[in-house]
């Protein structure tokens, strides 16, 4: 079992270049990725995303992708048609102030356009540090979410356990509350129709009322609900949506059990059980 929170941070140099990779995993029902690179990356978004998918079945990552230069890379030009005209412009703007300021070089390479200024970016030597510094957050991402995993198992099993002991409560007075219940229907009938109903009569009456209130069924229900999600909870790989069924169909039987039984120890138990699930199934939100 994993968990969906992770964090993984590395860096690295080559290629004329500092990079780092974060990647931040949080919980979400699906894969969702944001990725967030440098303008001069952006054409390995796909790869990055591409890659990420081979490792991760659901979360939301949210990974940042940062680079700076430590080799001087950057190459300046001149665009000598933007210099003439802005030297065109300075001269005839001096004629008609009637000065006779000369434009300088200095003044010229202020002004838009003059200079132009490019890095060399080579996306291709780029991957091959991004990909292995992906390969390293990834690692440490899945490793957190493997160990918060293991305490998420911890809890929810602590958990399961309180419901199995409150339905091997239940299972033991099953019987019990089923007699309390045919008693008490055989009182009420007597009570109404009178002491000289037959037997059989008695037996017809109360049969459908009897059966409305057993609740073996669901006792073997809910049991094999427990054995089911314990037995997914040890398979390996994304569990969280089967687990989450299995929650939802244990609240379904114990909501059951105790619409039907009358017993006020069966009902105390009862809100035990759904306290517990609720825990499980808070839990199961981070569960992958």
């Amino acid at each position: 079992m994993n968990s969906m929170t992770g964090f993984g941070y590395s860096e690295g140099e080559g290629a004329g270049v500092h990079m780092s990779v974060e990647i931040k995993s949080l919980n979400t029902r699906y894969l969702d990725m944001i990725v967030s690179t440098p303008p001069s990356l952006s054409v390995l978004e796909g790869r990055i995303r591409g890659k990420l998918q081979g490792s991760f079945i659901r979360g939301r990552l949210e990974v940042t992708v940062r680079i700076r230069d430590i080799e001087e890379n950057m190459t300046v030009s001149v665009d000598n048609a933007a210099a003439e005209a802005w030297k065109t412009a300075f001269d005839n703007l001096s004629r008609v102030l009637e000065g006779e300021q000369k434009v300088s070089l200095e003044m010229l390479v202020q002004q838009d356009g003059v200079l132009k200024v490019s890095r060399e970016r080579d996306s291709g030597a780029y991957w091959n540090i991004l990909e292995s510094l992906i390969s390293d957050s990834t690692v440490q991402v899945l490793g957190m979410r493997e160990k918060e995993g293991v305490e998420l198992a911890r809890d929810i099993e602590s958990q399961l356990a309180v419901i199995e002991s409150s339905l091997k409560k239940i299972k033991k007075w099953a019987p019990e509350v089923q007699r309390e219940v045919e008693e008490s229907l055989r009182s009420r009938f007597l009570e109404i129709l009178g002491d000289d109903t037959g037997e059989q009569r008695i037996m017809v009456e109360t049969a459908a009322w009897i059966v409305k209130t057993d609740i073996n069924e669901e006792i073997v229900r809910l049991e094999t609900h427990l054995g089911a999600f314990r037995e997914d909870s040890a398979v390996k790989g994304a569990k969280g949506k089967k687990l989450d069924f299995l929650a939802q169909e244990m609240g379904r039987e114990i909501n059951t059990i105790g619409s039907k039984s009358p017993k006020a120890e069966v009902s105390r138990e009862v809100v035990n059980m759904k306290d517990a699930l609720e825990k499980v199934r808070e839990q199961l939100r981070n569960v992958e």
